[in-house]
């Protein structure tokens, strides 16, 4: 779904989106063939599953942070506020991978080897610039930042022909997903191993963290099982609580990883959730009961609803992500206050609540 139609369906439905995307898209319109007249198409039974947000101060604060969505792509690129000013392209080669990295890549690199953060697009969607501000933000912070998929928003997304397909159509098998998501750890470890690459030697192989946004939260638990990963991030999602029915039931992204799967994470996690205001936030919550074997920390924040705090501009939720990778992979014990000691930073902030586990 285009991020400009987003709004249209909160303003008409009054409904959360962002785990169903991808079962929208896959879906269609249509009402299966054979079914009686007038039936509910599957696209409107998927929606109608999901409640409108509650109405309160709070949940029209999640409702409104949905119009954001309708002006993000005319926003002009940002550099990312950290040390290293980043860009963001298609990866070399044909390789249906957006990279975002450091512009003088070399400079950033003899500054210290650069982490890897690869990141699954909120629906398992195939637009990989969608999360564009928050990837650069990432990436200007010595990370080569990866997302499976196209450029299909922002200043940079190609025109659309005419009569070409909605460019927020994700085509059976275009989206992200886990496998892609391992894949693309392969190649930009590949690609630090090949000399004549400009990643060549650029690399710590030690620094590779797996993220995602709703159901990319999903894939993203699952390609953390990969041994090459050190930490893993889930932004407003979590393993469905009940066995999902009916056209879901069949989408491989969003049952792929299970709540008995919890159990094989080796990696500490972090969720940063939107509060009672986000559809994941029940999910997110029981994944934290279930992770007993490593570090879990849970930051929810009231009235952020699904879409989060990271599509922005230097969000909220971005630099949360920068203190757990700073502090998870760089061993920094000043971005570690953020989460640990009795009196942490996220403790003490009254906009959020939090819950953690195996973290002093």
């Amino acid at each position: 779904m285009n991020s400009a139609n987003i709004p249209m369906y909160i303003a008409r439905l009054g409904l959360l989106a962002g785990l169903v995307l991808v079962a929208i898209e896959a879906f269609g319109q249509a009402p299966p063939a054979g079914a009686p007249q007038g039936a509910p198409s599957q696209k409107e039974q998927i929606l109608a599953m999901f409640p409108p947000a509650p109405s309160t101060a709070l949940g029209q604060r999640s409702t409104i942070s949905y119009t954001l969505m309708d002006k993000l792509p005319t926003f002009p690129d940002q550099d990312g506020s950290g040390p290293f000013p980043a860009t963001y392209a298609m990866a070399p080669g044909g390789l249906d991978y957006v990279v975002y990295q450091p512009k003088d890549l070399a400079a950033a690199a003899a500054k210290g080897k650069l982490g890897v953060y690869i990141w699954g697009n909120g629906g398992c969607g195939v637009d990989s610039a969608g999360a564009r501000f928050h990837l650069t933000e990432i990436a200007s912070r010595g990370y080569v930042a990866i997302a499976p998929g196209k450029i299909l928003s922002g200043p940079k997304a190609p025109p659309l022909l005419a009569g070409a397909a909605p460019r927020g159509m994700t085509p059976p098998g275009a989206g992200a997903t886990a496998e892609k998501m391992i894949a693309a750890l392969d190649w930009i470890l590949a690609e630090n191993q090949r000399p004549g690459s400009p990643y060549f030697g650029a690399i710590n192989p030690n620094k590779v963290a797996f993220s995602g946004h709703s159901c990319g939260g999903l894939i993203a638990l699952k390609a953390s099982l990969d041994p090459r990963a050190n930490a893993v991030i889930v932004e407003n999602s979590g393993v469905f609580k009940a066995p999902l029915t009916g056209p879901m039931a069949n989408n491989p992204a969003l049952t792929g990883f299970t709540k008995a799967d919890l159990a094989k994470l080796r990696t500490p996690v972090l969720y940063i959730l939107g509060g009672p205001e986000d559809i994941a936030e029940p999910n997110g919550l029981d994944d934290y009961e279930h992770i007993q074997q490593v570090p879990v920390f849970v930051a929810d924040h009231p009235g952020a609803g699904h879409i989060g705090l990271f599509y922005e501009p230097n969000g909220e939720a971005t630099k949360v992500e920068i203190d757990w990778l700073e502090w998870q992979l760089d061993h920094d014990q000043v971005a570690a206050r953020t989460f640990t000691g009795t009196d942490c930073i996220l403790c003490r902030d009254f906009r959020w609540k939090v819950y953690r586990k195996g973290i002093q």
